[in-house]
């Protein structure tokens, strides 16, 4: 009889006994669904059938360990048709360097075994399964159950890889963002320095709090009190309204949060308890998930405006006088785009005087895309019977100009079109912009200084101190080997001294060079120890691959043929190495005895005639 067509033992008797077939669920799902069909094999369903319909491996296996039976998933996980598995024994696809026949005899005395192991396949790949076995399943037969687990093994691998990363980035950002918190403290202070010399009052509250996270020195001026007394109370700011405006701008704080912009004019007292009137302009910013930050704002004193204002409804002779120290210009336009009049002139001179029986258009000495974008925002203000704003620039006299035009409807046919010289502003931003990219380019550049050594533009003593510690540790948690390779140029000083320090300096950038190309791989680092000495640190190296990394550095410095007439050891520059390779235990907490096991190896290396290696045994495993 083949051994494809060859029955399975007559199991359903050990089936129906669970202290037969009591099998871990963790790595044995199948043999659950075993027993629950077991007990339903009065419906039909056959030991031969479940066998063959499970999809995790099921092999059967005699008392010598030979497989007398498999199924189909477990020849797909072997990778081998059923006729080269049965008569096979299980030693055969194990990874194994323990003795089997022992391990064999304690699964038969124990009765079950679970766990994980590797099986080798006639193609020579490894699979890592996940297995549960039960002894004598029936009389001399034991049953094996495997699943294929190697795909979540290699993820467990990835995934201390990316964790390895992601430790070596939290440092690296913590270095940036201590370096960046300094810069910004100067640059806050710049600010500060700037917020404080305007002539309003800058401030930032808690949309929902309302509480001041900041205001400028102005407030002392136009308020009477100091910064820190609007910082204690949050009420502050309320306290000062004129009662008769408080409800204004509590119904402004409402309409805030549905993203609506104030620009309102009201009365406040000093803390002298005088009256001012006062603009405040304030929007609510949101984060990038649209949720509220905060609310920024600005308060303008306008009382002297505000003065001029209620005192022209009794003095008109006064009107123009006042309108003329408005540097803003005012005019009146239609709906046809007809100036009416220009109420102020204002510092802008583009428009003259406008005669009471003449009509000029607002396309009159005036661009013709310009004037299509005004009257653009006059019918629009008209049709919406709401104030528009824009902004726009105009080239006068070769010179370009940037303006703010604020559109207000007066009726139904007429409109103030109040305009405003906002150079300085624009001007002002842009330096501003300038200033924050030439910050961030300043940051970047201290940012390589701190870790690059400056001569020979690879890792600095800083640098490979921080990447020692973290796989220092990591080699303990992981319980891996990691190797420390530390070089010295042999006879340096009489190369320095004869050729001169320009000639020295080359030579220390050509060996780091060299150091570095060999240091390939992730997480190796090539760094400057100091003066002429240079490491190596290898993670995850064991001896055989520190030496054959010491090897490709030796023959590539000989390749480079570097001319050293002064060397007791050779015509052409060599290195002296110091070797370490160790595996910390956990109760090692310090890199520092690996530096030391090194430094003595390069010692005696030296002491051995250089232009050699000494491996260091003083560490051990």
């Amino acid at each position: 009889m083949s051994a494809e067509s060859r029955p399975l033992p007559e199991l359903e008797p050990a089936l129906g006994d669970p202290s037969k077939a009591n099998v871990d669920a963790d790595g044995a799902a199948a043999i659950a669904t075993t027993e629950s069909a077991a007990s339903d094999l009065s419906s039909g369903l056959t030991w031969q059938a479940l066998f063959d319909a499970s999809p995790d491996g099921m092999l059967i296996a005699n008392h010598e360990g030979i497989f007398v039976a498999v199924n189909e998933a477990a020849c797909g996980l072997l990778e081998l048709p059923p006729q080269a598995v049965v008569g096979r024994r299980i030693a055969d696809f194990l990874v194994f360097e323990s003795d089997f026949d022992r391990l064999w005899q304690e699964f038969l005395a124990a009765g079950q075994m679970r766990g994980e192991q590797r099986l080798r396949l006639n193609s020579g790949a490894i699979k890592t399964v996940e297995f549960a076995a039960t002894a004598h399943v029936y009389p001399n037969h034991h049953l094996f159950i495997l699943r294929d687990i190697t795909q979540r093994k290699q993820s467990d691998i990835d995934r201390d890889v990316l964790s390895r990363q992601l430790e070596q980035w939290m440092i690296s950002s913590s270095e940036k963002l201590q370096r960046t918190e300094a810069a910004l403290r100067l640059q806050q202070q710049r600010i500060d320095s700037i917020l404080n010399s305007l002539e309003c009052v800058v401030w930032s509250v808690h949309p929902e709090t309302l509480e001041t996270i900041y205001v400028n020195a102005t407030a002392k001026t136009i308020y009477g009190y100091d910064p820190e007394a609007f910082v204690a109370d949050a009420n502050l700011w309320f306290n000062c309204l004129h009662p008769e405006d408080e409800p204004l701008l509590r119904d402004d704080i409402e309409a805030l949060m549905q993203d609506a912009k104030i620009d309102r004019e009201y009365r406040i007292f000093r803390a002298d308890g005088t009256e001012r009137w006062v603009r405040g302009q304030a929007r609510l910013v949101r984060n990038a998930e649209g949720k509220p930050l905060r609310i920024d704002g600005t308060t303008t004193d306008i009382s002297d405006r505000k003065r001029a204002e209620l005192a022209l409804k009794d003095h008109q002779a006064t009107q123009q006088v006042i309108l003329d120290a408005i540097p803003d210009l005012m005019m009146r336009v239609n709906r046809d785009g007809y100036i009416l009049n220009l109420i102020s002139g204002g510092e802008i001179t583009l428009y003259g005087p406008i005669a009471a029986n003449e009509r000029q258009s607002v396309y009159q000495d005036f661009p013709r895309d310009l004037a299509d974008q005004r009257m653009y925002y006059v019918r629009l203000a008209l049709e919406t019977g709401t104030p528009q704003r824009y902004e726009h620039a105009l080239e006068l006299n070769h010179k370009l100009h940037y303006e703010e035009s604020r559109v207000m409807p007066l009726n139904a046919d007429e409109v103030l079109v109040i305009v405003r010289d906002i150079t300085d502003r624009k001007q002002a931003e842009a330096t501003q912009a300038e200033l924050n990219q030439k910050l961030q380019l300043v940051n970047a550049e201290l940012n390589r200084l701190a870790t690059v050594d400056g001569l020979t533009e690879i890792a600095n003593r800083r640098s490979f101190d921080q990447a020692l510690d973290l796989e220092w540790q990591r080699a303990r948690r992981q319980q891996r080997f990691l190797s420390l390779i530390l070089c010295d140029i042999d006879y340096f000083k009489p190369y320095n001294d004869n050729y001169g320090h320009l000639a020295g300096d080359d030579c220390l950038r050509q060996v780091a060079q060299v150091l570095s190309s060999v240091a390939q791989r992730p997480g190796d680092l090539a760094a400057r120890y100091g003066g002429e000495e240079f490491v190596l640190l290898l993670p995850d190296t064991t001896l055989a691959g520190a030496i054959e990394v010491v090897e490709k550095v030796q023959a590539a410095i000989a390749q480079c043929q570097m001319p050293h007439a002064y060397s007791q050891v050779s015509v052409f520059l060599t290195l002296s190495f110091g070797v370490v390779c160790h595996r910390p235990s956990i109760k090692e907490h310090s890199p520092r005895e690996l530096i030391h096991q090194a430094d003595l190896a390069l010692y005696e290396a030296k002491a051995q005639g250089r232009n050699g290696y000494v491996v260091s045994d003083g560490l051990g495993e």
